[in-house]
């Protein structure tokens, strides 16, 4: 009864995130999104079935959620390159990366599924059955090389947002790493039950059942976080450079994040023009209070395109968007805390009425750039005062 309520509950909210995500996902990367519960819908149908000895429904389930280790890991991972890239960019690698689960589904998911449904293909599927470990295992070691690449990903994503929001939370993609952290311990622990399967007499009862339930928690935490997760207004304006050596510059100095050198299009008047604008504005209109400023809301108060404004940053300036936004908040914060008239207010009312959206953002970047707490700093000039 445990087994059937889990696996039928996880159908119905499988079902359910499916059919808002129709509903409600505009956006392509929604669509990819779909994809992930479609087949997390078969994993438990096949789990369903497996306990009831139901042949057809199992059937089903074989033909279409067998080998989701092929088909899931690209789609990990061309998931989040399509929350900042355009359709064209990602559809057509995915498919690529999607040939060896096309060739699994045609030898093995269709005949093995006959052979579950009719008498056909039986010797088929007895001989599958026999090496269905030892393909899970190469299954399994295709899906976490993808995850790893979607780690590797989500670095660059980091680096990105410094280019062009001033909170770095903006894109809600925290708990992303999170849940292919939890991704890969399930898939490291699905390969371990797959050894002792190879070693030992099998158990009575289907070990799967402790992946499904795995699965069962972090569709549904994919599925809420994923509906809610904003695509990410991004400029690309590093075009010239590969992900590695963006990653690879941030890696050597993640506080300044700038890509690598490139030809200038700006000229010295021009530089000099932007950078004392940009400074009027930074300082007579206090632009970085704006809790929600993006590079793209600063370029068009600076009468100038995202790109430009971007090259202006890196290579002018030697700095980004979210240390340039960042340091006038931690300067206006230095500020208001060196002031008596502010001594009544907490940190965390002086923090957002200088332009921070959270306290963690706050403390983070505070610490970051003065090399101490602000409650440290806060009683350091308290004491200056009294």
């Amino acid at each position: 009864m445990i087994v059937d309520f889990m696996m039928i509950g996880g159908m119905v909210i499988m079902a359910s995130i499916i059919l808002f995500l129709l509903k409600s996902g505009k956006h392509y990367s929604k669509r990819l999104l779909v994809g992930f519960f479609v087949s997390a819908f078969f994993f438990f149908l096949y789990y369903y079935a497996f306990s009831h000895k139901a042949r057809l429904l199992g059937a089903i389930a074989i033909l279409f959620g067998n080998g989701m280790g092929f088909y899931l890991g690209p789609l990990t991972y061309f998931y989040i390159r399509s929350l900042y890239k355009p359709a064209k960019e990602v559809v057509n690698k995915l498919l690529l990366s999607l040939i060896p689960f096309f060739i699994f589904w045609v030898f093995i998911n269709v005949p093995v599924a006959l052979s579950i449904a009719t008498n056909a293909f039986r010797t088929y599927g007895s001989n599958y059955a026999a090496v269905a470990d030892y393909i899970n295992l190469f299954e399994n070691l295709f899906f976490i090389s993808f995850l790893l690449f979607s780690l590797k990903a989500m670095k660059t994503m980091k680096y990105r947002l410094h280019q062009h929001y001033s909170e770095i939370s903006i894109g809600n993609l925290s708990w992303y790493k999170s849940l292919l952290g939890g991704l890969i311990f399930i898939v490291i622990l699905d390969s371990l039950f797959s050894v002792y399967e190879l070693i030992y007499p099998p158990i009575p009862w289907n070990i799967g059942t402790v992946i499904a339930f795995l699965f069962v928690i972090f569709y549904s935490l994919l599925g809420y976080r994923g509906i809610f997760q904003n695509n990410l207004r991004i400029t690309d304006d590093h075009s010239n450079h590969s992900e590695d050596q963006e990653e690879d510059v941030q890696q050597k100095n993640p506080l300044i994040s700038s890509p690598p050198a490139v030809h200038s299009t700006l000229s010295s008047t021009e530089v000099l023009h932007y950078k004392q604008k940009l400074k009027e504005l930074m300082e007579r209109e206090k632009l970085y209070m704006n809790e929600s400023l993006s590079l793209n809301d600063l370029a068009d108060k600076l009468g100038i395109g995202a790109k430009k404004l971007s090259e202006l940053l890196n290579q002018h300036m030697q700095t980004s968007f979210y240390n340039l936004v960042n340091e006038y908040r931690v300067l206006e914060v230095q500020s208001k805390l060196k002031s008596p008239d502010n001594a009544q207010y907490t940190l965390v009312g002086i923090a957002y009425d200088s332009g921070f959206q959270s306290k963690a953002s706050f403390n983070r970047v505070f610490k970051e750039k003065t090399g101490m707490s602000p409650s440290t700093y806060r009683k350091k000039h308290l004491v200056k005062m009294s």
